[in-house]
């Protein structure tokens, strides 16, 4: 025993001595762990199961029954569509025309990809021949035009003073807020009621009344994911655009300051229009008809205005724009507006 523990002592000089040194790579390879190490998938694959970046719109259920085409609206040759793949270079097009900002072909592609950004735009075509008040009387043909559009996105809405009871009259699940992200026409088509239309064919079965903007009934789309409010962002020295907001209901909700960074003023108005509609209302299937758009004569009173959403330099931010009067379409120009959301660079802006 005692000369095995002097050899052992002997031996530490050794040992100490090639600890200076990394030790042996096989030092213990006769020894198999008594698990096998996990295998490392590469890079590309650790990428690929990923999958794509959610994108707000995800959270929420889309809506699941069909959009109703050839909504019609006080103008003879034009109705309201859902968009399809035919209308987006059109929409491309005049969106870059009336709007002073270039937005991605991301923003365009997801109105036909993105279900829930699908239900939530619209488009405005000018058929050759006048259109019968008649759902599917205005299916596009090779000589219909797109003239203008609307697209939204949805926000949840979580408020201290939201009750339980509150959210469970207005559905299930938070309330959500309906924000326009894009909202143009052509010029020569303004002054029609079409504006308010495209709006309209979004929110409403049966549109308010002029003289009373409480006597409406919510569109089943509103119902589904249970929108409570619709905003928008107005520049501040958009007066014509906030008027036309105001007439249909809307109410100046803040001021926002430096806001259209590229613009001077640089401020702009949040407006919103709060939905109160009750869940015992209606809980029969969709019925919405023509007579969503349909306007009572004083909604000709829509004058030259844009909404235009625009992004900051990030492909994936889509803010919302205003214009009062388009560069190519109008006497004057006005610039364009510019929203922030909470997590992506959003503006929106109105004429």
């Amino acid at each position: 025993m005692a000369y095995q523990l002097f050899a052992k002592n002997q031996t530490r000089p050794a040992t100490s001595s090639s600890s200076l040194s990394p030790p042996p790579t096989n030092r213990h390879s006769a020894r198999p762990p008594i698990h096998p190490p996990p295998v490392q998938p590469p890079q590309s694959a650790v990428a690929n199961t990923s999958g794509p970046k959610r994108s707000k719109e995800e959270i929420f259920v889309p809506y699941p029954h069909d959009i109703l085409p050839g909504v019609a609206t006080p103008h003879l040759h034009i109705t309201v569509e859902k968009v399809n793949t035919a209308h987006i270079p059109s929409l491309t097009r005049i969106t870059g025309l009336l709007l002073p900002i270039r937005y991605p072909n991301s923003f365009y592609t997801a109105i036909i990809t993105d279900p829930v950004i699908a239900s939530l735009s619209r488009v405005a075509i000018y058929h050759d021949h006048p259109v019968a008040a008649a759902p599917g009387s205005g299916a596009s043909t090779g000589t219909d035009k797109v003239i203008g559009g609307i697209r939204c996105r949805l926000e949840r809405v979580r408020r201290a003073e939201d009750s339980n009871k509150e959210a469970e009259i207005q559905g299930n699940g938070h309330p959500a807020n309906l924000y326009i992200q894009t909202l143009h026409l052509l010029s020569p088509y303004r002054g029609s009621g079409v504006a308010s239309s495209l709006l309209n064919s979004l929110l409403f079965a049966s549109p308010p009344d002029r003289k009373d903007k409480n006597s409406y009934r919510v569109s089943e789309l509103v119902r589904h994911y249970n929108i409570c409010s619709v905003t928008a962002h107005v520049h501040e020295a958009n007066g014509e655009g906030l008027e036309w907001y105001i007439a249909r209901g809307f109410k100046v909700d803040g001021d926002v300051a430096e806001y259209y960074r590229r613009l001077k003023p640089s401020g702009a108005k949040i407006v919103r229009l709060d939905l109160h509609w009750n869940k015992e209302d209606e809980t029969h299937a969709p019925t919405e008809t023509n007579a969503q758009t349909t306007t009572s004569s004083g909604e000709v009173e829509d004058e030259d205005w844009e909404k235009v959403e625009a992004e900051d330099g990030e492909e994936g931010d889509h803010g919302i724009q205003h214009l009062n009067e388009s560069q190519v379409f109008e006497k004057q120009d006005t610039p364009s507006r510019k929203r922030k959301a909470e997590d992506d660079n959003h503006k929106p802006q109105v004429e």
